[in-house]
């Protein structure tokens, strides 16, 4: 296909190039546009899809409040008339599989749940501290959890 390409430029004189050059560019900043959006589709996404460790569910903010305060990593998400409690949202399978695996070796009872989230400060932080995660000992790993769910703006 290249070849044929070339073979119509070549034959194409000045006056006509001219005329085709703005459009051979424009096709060409659009597959590379396309390229681009497609491989950080979850940066720029309003939504995405994570699994919430999640502590408790309470019929009120007091209760869930007082949960919340064992645990300082942890945030409180009003989902219709109940109060979530969550220690932590993760998009990547391994820092969830290793989050996992730190709440069972602390002895936390936990509960993973899917969850959609649309908080863009919390999708912001998650693409950026995600992969940092995985590097550092089980003290950095909750440390940066912790940095992740402080970033949370309160929504999902």
């Amino acid at each position: 296909m290249t070849n044929y390409l070339f073979f119509i430029l070549y034959t194409i004189n000045g006056d006509d190039m001219k005329k085709i050059i703005p459009y051979i560019l424009s096709l060409c900043l659009g597959v590379l546009l396309s390229f681009v959006l497609n491989n950080n589709k979850n940066i720029l996404s309003s939504s995405i899809k994570a699994k919430g460790f999640q502590l408790g569910v309470f019929n009120s903010f007091d209760l869930a409040n007082e949960y919340m305060n064992k645990y300082p990593s942890s945030i409180i998400i009003k989902d219709e008339d109940v109060y979530r409690v969550y220690i932590s949202i993760l998009t990547n399978p391994k820092c969830i599989s290793r989050m996992e695996k730190y709440l069972l070796d602390k002895k936390i009872a936990f509960y993973k749940k899917d969850i959609i989230v649309s908080d863009k400060s919390l999708i912001k932080a998650l693409n950026n501290y995600e992969k940092t995660m995985l590097d550092g000992n089980n003290d950095t790993f909750y440390s940066i959890n912790k940095m992740i769910m402080d970033s949370y703006g309160g929504e999902i």
